[in-house]
């Protein structure tokens, strides 16, 4: 009988070890540069044509945060970047938003959905090659940051996009 007890003790104990090495720290606690991330994404050469930062202040309107089609308000959205290139001839864009909650974070990333689509129709009327690329954008979440991309060579820039959300 001791036996079996000193064997699962043992064996719970290296089960817990085991599970401890694996720990990373929980998506809540991540803390994302913002302009660092921006100047990886503008300097990574994803993104043809001259990329501009708009005014942060005017995300509120582009994600639509004041009207009844997204469940997300402008108290979810704690900072924001968003870069573009400027001519509107091209659909290469990023979004990089914090939420004030995951739970925010998940409100926004519907509201970024609800933008992809309604820029898909609006390109699609003068430059429906461009309309296409808001069918598959770049959307990483990490616990309450949100990246949004569109550009060049869409699996290199995927790829550079969720090394940048994991803090890398």
């Amino acid at each position: 009988m001791k036996k079996r007890i000193l064997s699962a003790l043992l064996a719970a104990l290296l089960l817990l070890s085991l599970s401890a090495c694996g720990e990373t720290a929980p998506e809540e606690d991540v803390k994302l540069d913002l302009d660092a991330v921006a100047r990886a994404l503008c300097d990574s050469g994803y993104f043809s044509g001259e990329m501009a930062m708009v005014d942060p202040e005017t995300v509120p309107e582009l994600l639509l945060l004041d009207e009844d089609r997204v469940e997300a308000t402008r108290e979810d959205l704690a900072d924001a970047r968003y870069y573009g290139v400027m001519l509107g001839t091209s659909a290469n864009q990023f979004l990089l938003l914090e939420g004030a909650s995951p739970e925010a974070a998940e409100r926004l990333e519907e509201a970024l959905r609800v933008y992809a689509e309604d820029q898909r129709i609006g390109f699609a009327t003068y430059l429906p090659e461009q309309a296409a690329r808001f069918e598959d954008f770049i959307l990483e979440r990490r616990g309450k940051y949100l990246l949004f991309a569109i550009g060049e060579d869409r699996e290199a820039l995927s790829a550079l996009c969720q090394r940048l959300m994991n803090g890398e």
